[in-house]
């Protein structure tokens, strides 16, 4: 089409494109969805290259002369050696993961309920806020301080660098907490299970054994401390699970105590299993890939409102500068206002949908990966990314290069 007036009196191409090129709600929805996204989508790759804050350093030329290390700033095309290679594992609806989690309490507090209400001074009742209470200990440290804190970041790859470094920290972090969880699992656990065995001893008209037994394994407690309380008259009432736990905290003499204890500790390790999942390993990163989601995911929304704007689009390009339509008898047609009817060619409207999609092509881009940078994300060559993804980048690599000497074939 050319951008003037034809002899047979059809729309200029100017006239048909200022309809694609005015400005509209829908575009300025786009666009300011796009400028987000791509803020979301450096933010996420300088994360997965700098491994967080933890940037790589280099040494440059500083005042006098004097050579000063500073942070090595990322370039597109080099892959880091602390930088993040993984996809975050972070749950889509977290609601759906702590509903299980909130499963497990209730079924472990009726479960403890059972156990605790048939012998214990307090009723059903009681022994119901008792399960509830030993469920809730349980669950949550074995699902918050095991799980989310201790596996989680234990899980952290180690470098092997002269410098203390963010991952050294979040490692050994890891593994203290792993070390407070298990322990104060134990001693729930334990402590509830030799509840149930004194409630099953009274109730036989049987005494819990007052001599010090060295079953292992035991938590570090002095034996003359632990003799001098176990018979005591402490060391005789309800109140001293929690001494029977740290002293001989295997010397279970009820089969419900055993089965109780058992259940304990299989409902904590589903819990820190799920709180190992919860989240990616690394400390902030699932935060910056559910953000980048968020905005990509908010920019679809913006270019599907976009695209259906099209058909009113259309209808009004056809009203104002669209052809006026002649009847069988040359006469034009009009509507039922008394208005001319105008209608655009096939021609037309595909030469109007184009524009329109031309205009927001660059923000499409946005919804995929460049190539370029997801060999810098994942530390592959670009003949890798081409094979997954069907693209290839612009910055050819070392492997790539040498592959190209070879005529075509890997090295």
């Amino acid at each position: 089409m050319s951008d003037a007036t034809t002899e047979t009196g059809a729309t200029p191409e100017r006239d048909i494109a200022y309809f694609a090129t005015r400005p509209s709600p829908e575009l300025d929805e786009v666009v300011l969805q796009a400028d987000y996204t791509a803020r979301a989508a450096l933010s996420f790759w300088r994360f997965r290259q700098l491994g967080g804050n933890e940037a790589e350093t280099e040494k440059i030329k500083g005042p006098e002369g004097k050579a000063i290390r500073v942070a090595k700033r990322p370039q597109v095309g080099e892959t880091t050696t602390i930088g993040i290679h993984y996809v975050s594992n972070h749950p889509e609806v977290r609601i759906f993961h702590l509903s299980f989690i909130a499963l497990l309490v209730l079924f472990e507090s009726a479960a403890n309920a059972y156990f605790f209400a048939q012998q214990s001074d307090f009723g059903i009742s009681g022994g119901i806020f008792q399960a509830a209470a030993v469920s809730l200990a349980n669950v949550a440290t074995s699902y918050f301080i095991i799980g989310f804190w201790g596996l989680r970041h234990l899980s952290v790859p180690w470098t092997w660098e002269p410098r203390i470094t963010r991952r050294h920290v979040i490692k050994i972090f890891g593994l203290l907490a792993i070390s407070f969880g298990v322990i104060m699992v134990l001693l729930v656990n334990l402590s509830a299970a030799h509840y149930r065995n004194i409630l099953d001893l009274r109730a036989e008209g049987l005494q819990a054994p007052t001599d010090f037994v060295t079953t292992w394994p035991r938590f570090p407690i002095p034996e003359a401390v632990c003799q001098t309380v176990l018979t005591s008259d402490i060391g005789q009432s309800i109140g001293s699970a929690a001494t029977n736990a740290m002293c001989r905290p295997f010397a279970l003499h009820s089969l419900d105590a055993m089965v109780l204890f058992a259940l304990g500790m299989s409902i904590a390790a589903l819990a820190a299993f799920e709180g190992r999942k919860s989240d990616s390993p690394f400390p902030g990163f699932s935060d910056a890939a559910r953000q980048f989601e968020g905005a990509r995911k908010d920019l679809q929304d913006a270019l599907d409102d976009y695209y259906a704007a099209y058909p009113d689009i259309l209808d009004e390009a056809e009203a104002i500068a669209g052809e006026p339509e002649t009847g069988p008898d040359g006469e034009p047609v009009l509507d039922e206002d008394g208005y001319r009817v105008r209608r655009l060619t096939g021609e037309q409207e595909i030469y109007l949908m184009r524009l329109l999609d031309q205009r927001v092509e660059p923000y499409r881009a946005l919804l995929s990966s460049d190539p370029d940078l997801m060999r810098d994300e994942f530390g592959v060559s670009m003949e890798a990314v081409e094979r997954v993804t069907g693209r290839r980048g612009s910055i050819p690599d070392d492997e790539d290069r040498q592959r190209l000497r070879n005529g075509g074939e890997s090295a």
